[in-house]
């Protein structure tokens, strides 16, 4: 078996910290996912705006146990199953509540519930040895069969487990013993281990979950660092200490207290009153006075979301490949970073990937506004005086909002017409779920892997297709990638993929956020992964 611990990606340029224009904030991993190698990053882009700043610089000694740590995100999950989850609060929260059969930290593949691990030569079978000192917080220990019934219960299409497409080339699962895991593959998958890394892959409690009827609630049936003690949707969420964690004295905190504000100028008091330690994602146009607080740290990283302008491809006019590239030509991405986020972030001149990660165009399709060139694909379509339509979009994202405002205007000038909508998220996920809705103002969670977003966001079937767009030769592309060992070759295969979703996509690609986490200067143990990752919340600790 194989156990130790296996780079898949490469090195993250921590000392990296230039200040120029524009930046992703710290590039991850750009080597390939699933490789040995990866390519070294020693430095920041040439386009970066701030300082990259993951961990402390100096250590802060040793560890104490104990203390609560007062957290606070601007929404609550509404989804915490997390084979059914989508938002990134519900990954944060997940990942201090569930386990994965691996870990996945700055670009390694590291031990989870596994301990030990190994594929075969031809790629046609995973083999995992479970540590026998892992349980849940029901008491019962982890096994095989839970491993099995989990995997199981991710491709069930009555799960509706949005990623289900990423485990389609598991064929069937053994169980030669308690301890052991065998996935037999209908043929090599590159992008499978890091998919089993994800909080996605979460091994659950089959006992809890049939008991109870599912996972969502104040339901806990994980095996992680911390238990969910309770839940008051939207207010708060109480993480207590798991006992028997199989890490050997993690977690320090005795707790986490998870509490919920949209409002940027709330969170921003909050950490400068003290009233919490942990600010996660402090809103861009706070960025700089946060900075110069006393009593503060502030980390900052590339960031977590992809955004965009998706367009419902099932209903016209967007169901006119021209009418989409009349979009893409008219949107000015720099304005869109200025605005939205202050300038923080990256312009996305392509696909959804990052001109620096594996697998992302390095050359720009798309420069400066083309509104010409825009108006003669209207024209082209049938539209040479415009139309109208509603955009959708999160009331509470107020960068969001902004986001859409300067896209309405920008559109206007080819005659597009918008009426901005917005709504609260549980009413905008029922939207696009009945398909009820013309553009939506949207984002998506970069990953370690590119099969992970690929597979969910963008072929038919993936349970994040909300623009309902099908592309025969993109999906090809991508199921070729997902079976390509070789890392350069698969590269090379997700940038002509990118290339087709730029050109012809459903979604206009605009910008990579930045991400500033703010605590308390008493917080220590902070070591921040940009794709991200937030595991390491189980080794934070305070110096009270």
């Amino acid at each position: 078996m194989n156990g130790k611990v296996i780079r898949i990606a490469g090195g993250l340029g921590l000392a990296a910290a230039l200040l120029v224009a524009c930046s992703s904030g710290g590039a991850p991993p750009s080597g390939p996912p699933g490789g040995t190698t990866g390519g070294e990053t020693d430095e920041a882009p040439q386009d970066q705006q701030f300082e990259v700043r993951l961990e402390d610089e100096e250590p802060a000694g040793e560890p104490q146990h104990g203390g609560r740590l007062d957290l606070m995100i601007r929404l609550d999950a509404l989804e915490l199953d997390p084979h059914k989850m989508n938002e990134t609060s519900a990954f944060l929260i997940n990942e201090q509540i569930y386990e994965s059969l691996l870990h996945l930290y700055r670009g390694e593949l590291q031990p989870g519930l596994a301990e030990e691990w190994e594929q075969s030569d031809d790629g046609m079978t995973l083999t995992f040895r479970l540590r026998d000192n892992a349980y849940f917080h029901s008491g019962r220990q982890v096994t095989a069969d839970d491993v099995k019934y989990s995997l199981e219960r991710i491709v069930d299409p009555d799960t509706l487990a949005p990623r289900a497409r990423s485990y389609e080339s598991i064929d069937s699962i053994d169980t030669p013993d308690e301890s052991t895991v065998v996935l037999n593959l209908s043929r090599p998958d590159a992008a499978l281990p890091t998919m089993l890394a994800t909080a996605a892959s979460s091994i659950v409690d089959r006992d809890v979950v049939e008991e109870e009827g599912g996972l969502n609630g104040s339901v806990d049936g994980g095996s992680g660092p911390f238990t969910l003690a309770s839940r008051v949707a939207g207010e708060k969420i109480t993480l207590d200490r798991a006992d028997d964690y199989w890490e050997e004295g993690i977690p320090y905190l005795d707790g986490i207290d998870v509490t919920f504000n949209p409002d940027d100028n709330a969170r921003a008091a909050a950490i400068r009153s003290g009233t919490i330690d942990f600010l996660v994602w402090a809103a861009p146009e706070f960025v700089d006075s946060l900075r110069q607080e006393d009593g503060l740290k502030m980390y900052t990283r590339s960031g977590a979301l992809s955004l965009h302008l998706r367009m419902n491809t099932s209903k016209p006019p967007f169901d006119d490949e021209r009418v989409r590239q009349a979009v893409f030509y008219a949107l000015d991405r720099q304005e869109l970073l200025d605005v939205a986020n202050s300038g923080f972030g990256t312009v996305l001149n392509a696909g959804y990937l990052p001109p620096d990660r594996y697998g992302g165009l390095t050359e720009p399709i798309y420069g400066e506004p083309d509104l010409d060139r825009a108006r003669q694909l209207l024209e082209e379509a049938g539209y040479p005086d415009g139309f109208e339509a509603e955009l959708l979009v999160i009331s509470t994202s107020a960068f969001q909002v902004r986001q859409a405002e300067v896209e309405q205007q920008q559109l206007a000038q080819i005659g597009i017409d918008l009426t901005i909508e917005t709504a609260e998220i549980a009413v905008v996920n029922d939207r696009l779920a009945q398909d009820d809705f013309d553009l939506y103002q949207s984002g998506f969670s970069l990953t370690y892997d590119p099969d992970e977003r690929f597979s969910a966001s963008f072929t038919d079937g993936g349970g994040l297709n909300y623009s309902n767009w099908t592309d025969p030769e993109y999906e090809d592309l991508i199921l070729q990638a997902r079976s390509e060992l070789d890392p350069d070759a698969r590269e090379q295969l997700y940038r002509e993929a990118e290339t087709i979703l730029a050109a012809r996509g459903p979604v206009a690609m605009t910008f990579q956020n930045a991400d500033f986490d703010v605590v308390q200067e008493d917080v220590m143990g902070y070591a921040g992964d940009p794709t991200p990752t937030y595991r390491f919340y189980k080794y934070l600790w305070l110096d009270r």
